[in-house]
């Protein structure tokens, strides 16, 4: 526990240090970091042999998406709508994600076609990718820190409902979520981290860290629940994805937590579908 505790708290300050103190170029070479450490973990998951074959693809699905919009131009010259419906694209991915936990032992034949389980990788990683450059350019020329904020306040959102689900559930869980893909998650613990996220959610916005995903306010509560709810998901797809290949952590990067995508394996939902709905809801893609 106590190397648990350790690597969490050097893990966030040095997600602030990344958000505050770098500069655009950095911070996307440090997304461009975690992307391709999440790829390189994400291979076996696959069912690939060798974790180079979806890393190589991975590469050069962020290559062609810098090279048709590259982020710098964010900045100056805004986002392209066609970088955004990227990101929307993750959406009815992670509403079939539902399907595909719920589903599972019983239906996991799926994950043995390569073709399938390559879309899934880029599906999980790609919109992520993308939607922390869209969060942390927002207004970048204006206010250096009003993106910083926001991509915080995301993030906040899946800690508080991880921080939450965890003490709630060591404390009064008793009821089992899905013993077949995460046998220590419990109802329980998911209202506790919900209940939590929400009071995070509530003291950001008053403080107005959500920037111009707050401007419409039916758009921003669908999508902070939206995010809240599919961050568990993000990370009951992981463990599935583990479970389908008998892996306990995706990598050993982290002490005491495993591998990068073990990590951001619920921001890879929470990202993209807080956008994504903000976006549709409030009317932003139309």
């Amino acid at each position: 526990m106590g190397v648990r505790i350790a690597t969490g708290s050097v893990l966030i300050a040095l997600v602030v240090l990344w958000l505050f103190f770098a500069d655009y170029a950095i911070f996307t070479i440090g997304a461009l970091f975690i992307y391709m450490v999440a790829a390189y973990e994400m291979g076996p998951l696959l069912k690939f042999k060798s974790r180079i074959p979806f890393l190589v693809v991975a590469a050069i699905a962020s290559t062609v998406m810098f090279a048709i919009a590259p982020p710098g131009n964010y900045i100056e010259q805004g986002v392209p709508l066609y970088m955004k419906y990227l990101v929307v694209a993750a959406l009815p991915f992670w509403f079939i994600s539902i399907f595909l936990v719920k589903s599972y032992p019983n239906n996991a034949q799926w994950h043995n076609n390569k073709v399938i389980n390559v879309i899934v990788g880029l599906l999980m990683l790609v919109p992520f990718l993308q939607g922390l450059l869209i969060l942390r350019a927002t207004n970048f020329a204006q206010n250096y820190n009003e993106g910083a904020y926001l991509v915080l306040c995301v993030m906040a959102l899946v800690w508080a409902a991880d921080s939450g689900a965890y003490f709630t559930g060591r404390s009064i869980g008793k009821t089992k979520l899905m013993p077949e893909v995460s046998p220590k998650k419990t109802y329980e613990g998911m209202y506790g981290g919900i209940v939590l996220a929400i009071v995070v959610m509530y003291l950001a916005k008053h403080y107005n860290f959500y920037s111009v995903f707050a401007q419409d306010e039916l758009g921003f509560l669908v999508a902070a629940f939206g995010a809240i709810i599919f961050s568990v998901f993000g990370d009951l797809m992981e463990s599935m994805l583990k479970r389908l290949v008998g892996i306990k952590d995706s990598g050993k990067i982290f002490p005491g937590h495993g591998g990068m995508l073990d990590r951001i394996d619920s921001q890879l939902a929470a990202v993209p579908v807080f956008m994504g709905l903000y976006w549709l809801v409030s009317g932003e893609l139309f």
